[in-house]
Formats: C-alpha cells, structure tokens, sequence
C-alpha cells in the first residue's frame, strides 16, 4: 500500500503541477490578448478619426481639426505603442517556450522622414493647382464668350471680370479643401495601411517589421502639424477672399471681427 500511495501522491502532484501551468498559460493568454486589444484598438480610432476630420472640415471647424490632428500625435506614440509590442512578443515566445526576442531598439528607423512614403503635400503644389484651375476657367471663358458679339466692349471686360472673380472664389475655395483633405489621406494612410501591417507582424512575431511600421506611423502623424498649418493658411485666405463660404464659422468670425473693430464703450 505504501508504493500504491506514493504514485497516487506523485499523480496528484503532477496534476496540480497541470493545473498551475494551465493557469499560467491562462494568464498568459489574458495579458497577451489585453496588449493586443490595446494596439488594435488604434487602429479602430484612427479609423474613427478620419470620420470625425471629415465632418470638421467640412463644417470648417479649424480648431476642432488641430485637436484631431493633435490626438493623432498621441494615438501613435512610440513610448506607449512600443512597450505593448515588445510585451505582446515577449510573452507569447514564453507562453510557446521559444527564444526570447530581440528586444533593441532600432533607432535608425526614426532617424530620416524623407524615407518614409506616407502622403505629402506642398503649398507649392496647392499653388499650381490654383493656378492650372484658373488657366482652364480664362480658357472656359473665351471659348463661351470670347466670338459673342458685345455691344459695349466695357461690358465685356466687366462680365469677363465678374465671372473670373467667381472662378478665382471657387478655386481658393478648392485649394483649402485639398490642404484639409490632406490631413486626412494622412490619417488613411496610418489606419489604413501602417496599421494593419503593424498589426499582423505583431502577430506573425516579426518585431523589425512591426517597428518599421509604427516608426512610418510616427513619421506620418508628424507629418500632419505642418500640415495643419498648410490647412490653417489656406482657409484663412479662403475666409479673406468670401467669409460667408465658410458656413456658420465664417459668419461667427466676422461677427468677432465686427465686434473687434468697434469702438468701445467707456
């Protein structure tokens, strides 16, 4: 009886020993799914926050899209996103019994934003696109009215004047909706591309790619300050060129530049 109690015992201990694996693994498991939530979760709202640019821009809420543009920067710091990563890798090559991961840092990632692909806008480009819009409206022009037999040529010039004066509206109007459309390819192409990538090297435990991919992501919200900034000026010459095209801002600014401008009641 004694050998027969000493397997038993030995039988039990090898399936508490189970037990307290499984837990382990268990918890494993939980902590590698809650780091994987939280990465996964960026993706989610940056998604969320091309919704949300695309409805401030077109209500022309400057302050609303620099806000944006501001939570962008902190949805995709490496100091937060980085450390999910490196736990979601190291405890999953525990979990499997593989080698531990290479954890370094490879600094030379962040080191060039030129290198990066991610979308790019100038207001050099904005500028010949304004340029090239009001080539083909003087172009429009002549070819309607350029053989019609005016009375008054002074009434030529004033209709040709009128009618580019809203030509040159429309394209100022345009230039400032491509600097805010901007924003949000850049946004895209985070959520869009960077991140599901990033997502499956995660996943896949290729931590170099992951890295490459949050490093690009980094690169492309950084990207969006000046281009805010690129927006910002734009639409401020949209608002000098025709206040009320902007909606209910502009009628709100130039009520606040009227009241600005007033004199003051001692």
């Amino acid at each position: 009886m004694g050998e027969l109690a000493k397997a038993v015992a030995d039988l039990e201990k090898q399936v508490e020993d189970v037990r307290e694996l499984r837990k382990i693994i268990e918890r494993l498991d939980t902590e590698i799914a809650v780091r994987m939530d939280e990465i996964e979760t960026i993706g989610s709202t940056l998604l969320d926050l091309h919704g949300d640019l695309d409805n401030q821009i077109a209500e022309y809420d400057y302050t609303a899209v620099e806000q944006s543009v501001a939570s962008l920067r902190g949805l995709v710091d490496m100091e937060e996103v980085l450390p999910a990563i490196d736990a979601v890798l190291l405890l999953t090559a525990l979990r499997d019994d593989e080698s531990i991961p290479d954890l370094t840092l490879p600094l030379s990632s962040f080191e060039n934003d030129d290198s990066w692909e991610h979308p790019r806008l100038t207001q050099e480009d904005l500028d010949r696109k304004f340029e090239a819009e009001m080539a083909r409206a003087e172009q429009h022009w002549e070819e309607s009215w350029g053989d019609h037999a005016w009375a008054d040529p002074d009434e030529r010039e004033s209709q040709r004047a009128e009618d580019l004066a809203r030509a040159e509206r429309e394209a100022i109007e345009n230039r400032a909706h491509r600097a805010g459309t901007h924003i949000m390819k850049l946004v895209d192409y985070i959520g869009d591309t960077l991140w599901p990538d990033l997502v499956e090297a995660v996943e896949a435990g290729d931590r170099e790619r992951a890295v490459q991919a949050l490093a690009a992501a980094c690169a492309g919200a950084r990207e969006a300050e000046p281009a805010y900034k690129l927006y910002e000026i734009n639409l401020s010459a949209q608002y000098e060129s025709s206040p009320m095209s902007l909606g209910a801002m502009g009628e709100f600014l130039s009520d606040f530049e009227t009241w600005l401008r007033s004199p003051k009641v001692d």
